[in-house]
């Protein structure tokens, strides 16, 4: 248990040169477009399908990540997720990327 927190420890450390694309990280382990994700995590609005989609994709969302490390994503802190293949992501979000992407 030790080992794990400390490599989790040292993984929230090298964060920011390590998890380069975090909406496709998310994309992979919740099976949503990054698209969704995108609409999920940064400004629903600027989403055309956002009033008939938001509900079903953030019900899958939070079902993937879990309630708390959802909560913790959104307050900007790091959190790690495992996909169904069993590979690890560490994943944190810059609401600045988030906001250059959502322009696009």
């Amino acid at each position: 248990m030790k080992a794990k927190l400390a490599f989790i420890a040292l993984a929230m450390a090298v964060a920011p040169a390590w998890a380069a694309d975090p909406v496709g990280d998310l994309s992979k382990v919740t099976g949503l477009s990054e698209r969704k994700v995108t609409m999920l995590v940064g400004n629903r609005t600027a989403f055309a399908e956002y009033p008939y989609t938001y509900n079903r994709a953030y019900k899958k969302f939070v079902a993937a990540v879990g309630k708390d490390n959802y909560e913790r994503l959104m307050d900007g802190e790091a959190i790690a997720l495992r996909d169904a293949q069993g590979n690890e992501y560490l994943v944190q979000l810059d609401r600045e990327t988030l906001s250059e992407r959502d322009a696009l």
